[in-house]
């Protein structure tokens, strides 16, 4: 494959072929585990648009390809496949998901950008329910209402929980839920907060 090919901008790649070149900036990654896979590799990429895609990576390429994408680095990625993207939770509104395969070739760019790439969404909108609920959202405000760090009885595990509320700048107020590490990252950093009024950015 050309080091010359032509890069496409993600909301053009289609399912129809595996030959594509995007150039793109990792946002998120996280393992997760598959009944049929195994452990994967899970990414949010976006490309210098700010279009978003959900890419997979199974463990068989975890170390040859998921060590070459780490979060904030901005990566050439051609020749991977594509299929419709599906399931109660999408990480992206994109209609595909990426998979990183064997034949996936992953470059270094030159390209310095540190956008973060945010899917902020109103509150009203939040309030009013004409969000669809499986696509994931960022949203920012000024924590309110900040609850005690409790412990939770979950399927027989003792699991960290804090509750809160997050007001914009209209007073528009979301009512929050933090469990396991984040809770308690949460709770820890809101308390250090002197001046009592944390802004609180939840991607």
């Amino acid at each position: 494959m050309s080091a010359a090919m032509k890069v496409t901008p993600l909301k053009d790649v289609k399912p129809f072929k595996s030959g594509w070149k995007v150039h793109v900036k990792v946002l998120h990654s996280w393992k997760q585990y598959n009944p049929v896979h195994g452990d994967t590799l899970e990414m949010v990429l976006s490309d210098e648009a700010g279009c978003k895609i959900h890419a997979s990576c199974k463990r068989t390429y975890m170390e040859s390809k998921g060590r070459l994408l780490p979060v904030g680095a901005w990566r050439h990625i051609q020749n991977f496949t594509l299929s419709p993207s599906t399931g109660m939770y999408r990480a992206t509104d994109h209609p595909f998901k990426m998979s990183i395969i064997q034949n996936t070739a992953i470059t270094r760019s030159p390209l310095i950008n540190e956008d973060m790439f945010l899917s902020l969404v109103d509150f009203q909108n939040v309030l009013g329910g004409s969000l669809k609920t499986c696509f994931l959202i960022d949203v920012i405000g000024q924590v309110m209402d900040l609850g005690d760090l409790e412990t939770i009885q979950v399927s027989g595990k003792p699991r960290m929980k804090v509750e809160f509320t997050l007001r914009d700048m209209n007073d528009a107020r979301v009512p929050c839920c933090l469990w396991g590490k984040f809770a308690e990252i949460f709770y820890e950093g809101c308390s250090k907060d002197e001046e009592g009024k944390p802004i609180c950015l939840i991607r």
